[in-house]
C-alpha cells in the first residue's frame, strides 16, 4: 500500500483527538523543561510524580543550580538513567543562569545547545511553553511516521523532517500530541491495535509490528 494521505491523517487526528494536550504537569517553562529531561524512556505519569516531589523543596533555576546531583538521585531513582538525569538537570539549570540569565531560550535551536537538551527536546519545550510551532519527535511520533511509510525507519529527525514537509505549520504542535495519543492507544509498539485504529484501513503496515 502506498503511504498514507497527509490529508487524510490530518482529519483524523482532528476528529478523533481534538483536545490532546500535553500531559506533563508543569507550569513554568522551566518545570517542563526539567519535566522533558526526565521523560526519556519513562511515561507522563511516573515523571509528573517525580516532579510534584521536586516542587515541594525546589522552585526556580536558582534552587536546581545550586543543588549537588546526587541530591536529586533519590527522588529520580525510579525513572530510567536517574543519574544521568539528575546530572542533566543540575547542569542545564547552570547553563541557563549562566548565559541567558535564567530564562528559558524561546528559539529551540538555542535551547539544544543546554546540557542534557536535545533537538527533540527542544522542541517540545518551545512549542508547550511558548507556542512556537515545532515537531516534537517523541517514540510514539517516529513509531506512526514509519508505519505510516513517511519515513524508512523509525528516527526522530526523519519524523521531524516528515511532518514539516506534510502538515501545516499551524497544526505542527497540536498534531504531536494527537500523533502521540494514537501511539498510545492504538499504534503501540507492542501488538498493535490495528482493529480500533481510525487510520487502519489506509495503512500500509496495518497488522505488521517493524
Amino acid at each position: 500500500m502506498p503511504p498514507l494521505d497527509p490529508t487524510l491523517v490530518d482529519r483524523v487526528l482532528q476528529d478523533h483527538w481534538p483536545t490532546a494536550a500535553c500531559e506533563l504537569a508543569a507550569k513554568e517553562p522551566f518545570d517542563l523543561l526539567v519535566a522533558v529531561i526526565l521523560s526519556a524512556r519513562a511515561r507522563d505519569e511516573q515523571v509528573n510524580q517525580v516532579l510534584a516531589v521536586l516542587q515541594e523543596h525546589l522552585l526556580g533555576v536558582d534552587a536546581y543550580a545550586r543543588c549537588d546531583p546526587r541530591d536529586l538521585e533519590p527522588v529520580l531513582r525510579h525513572l530510567p538513567l536517574f543519574r544521568q538525569k539528575a546530572r542533566a538537570v543540575v547542569e542545564c539549570a547552570r547553563a541557563l543562569l549562566e548565559r541567558h540569565g535564567g530564562q528559558v531560550p524561546q528559539d529551540p535551536e538555542v535551547l539544544a545547545t543546554l546540557p542534557g537538551v536535545g533537538r527533540k527536546t527542544a522542541n517540545v519545550v518551545v512549542a508547550n511553553a511558548y507556542g512556537v510551532p515545532a515537531i516534537g519527535a517523541d517514540t510514539h511520533v517516529q513509531r506512526c511516521a514509519f508505519r505510516w511509510g513517511w519515513t524508512g525507519r523509525e528516527h526522530a529527525g526523519e519524523a521531524e523532517a516528515a511532518l514539516v514537509a506534510r502538515l501545516p505549520r499551524e497544526r505542527w504542535i497540536a498534531a504531536c500530541h494527537q500523533i502521540i495519543r494514537l501511539g498510545r492507544t492504538c499504534c503501540t509498539r507492542v501488538r498493535p491495535r490495528c482493529a480500533v485504529c481510525p487510520l487502519a484501513n489506509a495503512c500500509p503496515r496495518q497488522g505488521v509490528v517493524p
